[in-house]
């Protein structure tokens, strides 16, 4: 009696052991049939606990054949599994890390604010080139408070355009009128006149350090742009900006902020399910494996080693590469 006592105890015991290690795999991987067959291994176990005259030895029997091959198997791969989630954070933290140090770099960026002062400044020197070609008087000009911005932001901001598409901005055959400073297409001009120069900067393009920039009327939807190369000013029509990106600009640093951020959270979303998917073949046996425990007579099968073959070859050869 106190040898089939100390067996008793010494198979509960194991089997509470299993069951936990079970527990926390499926705690691990939160998946919905590794839970189940958490479930029915409880419910086996408190079978023959509250049972004592079942014979014990089926249920250390049914941890052999069962639950052994199924913690085999789910360690194994819980080890695939943490390298693959260990790697996805380590590229969420790495990239988290690079976007603090752009956003440092960029600080309280103002170029917004720096751009309106730059559509200020150059709706003063439209103006006073109007003036000067109306008065037909050579006042004193200079570009350098315009060149000097440009110059200093359009390798950071300014949106790269191809070659054809900066000839195409730049070929113009209209009438003009021109001072040794400027020259405007002549509808563009009294366009600008009868808006009384208000203009925004809408953004800046760059061909091989060659400066196009992009402005809109404060007060109608008209285009037009400002040809650094050669001071040229004219309307930017639809045909002709066809293809060319116009939206407002963004440094490279926020460009590349912005796509680490997007990637962050596709990786987050990917680490959301790497614990509880599975491959498709350890999904197929996990299946098998709970509605075999789940059989009625399941446990007077469980001395009946030949028909558990199958599912039990099928736990111990999956490749988990």
């Amino acid at each position: 009696m106190q040898a089939e006592e100390e067996s008793y105890t010494r198979i509960i015991k194991e089997s509470q052991q299993k069951i936990l290690t079970v527990e926390l795999l499926s705690n691990f991987y939160n998946h919905k049939n590794l839970i189940a067959a958490l479930i029915k291994t409880k419910i086996i176990h408190n079978l023959f606990q509250n049972n004592r005259h079942l014979d014990i030895n089926k249920l250390e029997l049914f941890h052999i054949q069962y639950t052994s091959s199924l913690i085999d198997l789910f360690k194994k791969l819980k080890k695939k599994k943490e390298q693959q989630y260990l790697l996805i954070s380590d590229e969420i933290e790495i990239n988290e890390d690079i976007i603090s140090k752009l956003q440092i770099e960029l600080g309280s960026s103002t170029f917004g604010e720096q751009m309106k002062n730059h559509a200020q400044i150059m709706s003063q020197k439209i103006a006073q080139l109007y003036n000067m070609l109306l008065t037909e008087k050579a006042d004193a000009f200079s570009w350098n408070e315009i060149t000097s911005v440009s110059n200093s932001i359009h390798s950071a901001y300014y949106r790269e355009i191809k070659g054809e598409q900066y000839e195409r901005l730049t070929l113009s055959n209209k009438p003009v009128y021109q001072n040794a400073f400027a020259k405007f297409e002549r509808k563009l001009l009294g366009r600008l006149n009868i808006f009384q120069f208000r203009v925004k900067f809408l953004c800046g393009l760059v061909n091989n350090d060659k400066v196009i920039e992009v402005y809109e009327f404060r007060d109608s939807n008209d285009l037009f742009i400002f040809i650094a190369a050669d001071k040229s000013f004219c309307f930017l029509e639809d045909q002709i900006a066809a293809g060319i990106d116009l939206s407002r600009n963004v440094s490279v640093k926020q460009e590349v902020i912005n796509q680490l951020k997007i990637k962050n959270g596709l990786l987050t979303e990917q680490l959301g399910t790497i614990k509880s998917s599975l491959p498709e073949n350890v999904e197929e046996v996990l299946i098998n494996y709970v509605d075999k425990i789940s059989s009625v007579d399941f446990v007077n099968d469980l001395q009946n080693v030949d028909e558990q073959t199958n599912i039990l070859k099928s736990m111990l050869n999956i490749n988990i590469n």
